[in-house]
């Protein structure tokens, strides 16, 4: 795969930043992505839901009051969450900088809330935007932050967390998937940060303490004690050796690597630290250095990005309503991650059932099938999402020879090629092809289908 189109993979959810790469270098791309102000501002159909539990809760009683049924409550909460997937899933793909939200994305599977959980469409959307308005600060803050959040205190419910009657779940968390990684922390310094945590519920933006229901006894945590608030937890976290490494980790496996070598995790982990855990220049350093590496293969593709990708490859419109349901469909549900770890990501990206989908989905979007088409409409009626409308469309020089299109293609897509594949290329695309037959486009589609189906194409 040419250099540029494998970074713009990396770097965003497409190869459509490939032309913008080669023309700045990757380093003035990086910079500019990385500098930015990505702007947010909130959609209406989050302004005008329910802000607070309270506020739901009234909602319904309202709704029954009027003769009502609280089941519509329901379907209009499932319909607020396919507008924000779909919101989203836009914004990853029209952003100037995908960069960023590839970032953003990043960080909301590494603090994990669902709107599932959560019930509070406004409390996800501020879930967001912190992560939004942080992502590229001080890490130390961002942790705070989340911990703050009220769709996380609701997801791990610390609302329940309460002096006398401690619920450890965001302690846990807090400790073993936001900061430290299993094997770094005992079971009694998971118990003292759940008391530190303990009264912290939810308030009007984020998080507040009830003083009546605050634990002020004395915490050990990690060998220091005090009367300590989660604050103050959180900065002996980040005084504890595996913090720096394991962001790398995450990091690099989400951005590069399925198995990140061990060396690189030290690296960029010490430039974390070294910066006392600004991230800016965490990011920058690592996508720079990383993205001068030629070989791809490394990773398999999440869902996202294959299926941008072949939008945006093939001309189509996206429907972005329909795009979060195939995205379910394909484990990867739009802020309804299946536990409080996350996508794992890896090989759970590619299952024989999944690359089944991919494949079904590339033979309906070239060959038109009816009945898939059909499937698909009676699914998006279901959530008031349109109708499926695709034509797609390759951008290349018909009047190139079978040759030079087929190199164009592969350099677009593939990773790598072997005889086997060029073989079978070459079939679909003879040597004597005419750039003025009839049909040309649909020849040049059967060569996208095919290099799409390989198991090639699944991997960046």
């Amino acid at each position: 795969m040419e250099i540029n189109h494998l970074n713009s993979l990396r770097l965003g959810f497409s190869t459509k930043q490939a032309s913008i790469i080669k023309s700045k270098g990757v380093a003035k791309y990086i910079g500019k992505q990385l500098s930015a102000t990505n702007k947010l501002s909130e959609p209406n159909f989050i302004s005008s839901s329910p802000k607070s539990l309270k506020e739901l809760q009234a909602l319904r009683q309202k709704v029954v009051k009027e003769g009502g049924d609280k089941k519509d409550i329901t379907k209009q909460l499932a319909k607020l969450n396919f507008d924000w997937k779909a919101f989203v899933i836009k914004r990853c793909n029209e952003t100037e900088y995908p960069l960023r939200e590839k970032i953003n994305l990043f960080f909301q599977n590494h603090f994990v809330v669902t709107s599932k959980s959560v019930k509070v469409p406004f409390w996800i959307y501020k879930h967001y935007e912190t992560i939004n308005n942080n992502s590229l600060g001080n890490y130390k803050v961002l942790v705070k932050e989340m911990v703050y959040s009220n769709a996380m205190i609701k997801y791990l419910d610390n609302q329940q967390n309460k002096k006398g009657n401690i619920n450890e779940n965001l302690g846990r968390e807090l400790l073993e998937l936001f900061t430290l990684g299993e094997g770094h922390y005992t079971e009694s310094d998971i118990k003292n940060t759940a008391h530190a945590l303990a009264g912290l519920s939810f308030g009007k933006e984020k998080g507040v303490y009830r003083r009546f229901l605050k634990d002020n006894s004395t915490k050990t945590v990690f060998g220091k004690s005090g009367n300590y608030s989660i604050d103050d937890v959180i900065d002996i976290i980040f005084e504890q050796k595996n913090t720096p490494y394991f962001l790398s980790k995450k990091a690099l496996k989400w951005f590069f690597y399925d198995n990140p070598p061990e060396d690189k995790i030290v690296k960029y982990g010490d430039v974390l630290k070294e910066n006392d855990f600004e991230l800016k220049p965490f990011f920058n350093t690592m996508f720079i250095d990383e993205c001068k590496n030629l070989n791809g293969g490394n990773q398999i593709k999440n869902p996202l990005i294959y299926f941008l990708q072949v939008h945006n490859d093939l001309n189509i419109v996206p429907n972005y309503k329909l795009m979060a349901f195939i995205l379910k469909n394909q484990s990867m549900d739009i802020y309804n991650q299946p536990n409080v770890k996350g996508w794992k990501g890896g090989k759970d990206w590619l299952t024989s059932q999944i690359y089944a989908d991919r494949n079904q989905f590339i033979d309906f979007v070239i060959d038109r099938r009816k009945n898939y088409e059909k499937q698909l409409n009676k699914q998006l009626k279901k959530i008031k999402g349109g109708n499926v409308n695709f034509t797609p469309e390759i951008n290349i020089n018909k009047d190139d020879s079978a040759k030079v299109i087929l190199n164009e293609l592969t350099d677009r897509m593939i990773f790598k090629t072997n005889k086997e594949m060029w073989s079978e290329l070459n079939e679909i695309l003879k040597y004597d092809f005419d750039p003025h037959a009839e049909n040309v486009e649909k020849s040049v589609l059967r060569v996208y289908q095919y290099l799409a189906k390989r198991p090639e194409f699944q991997v960046i």
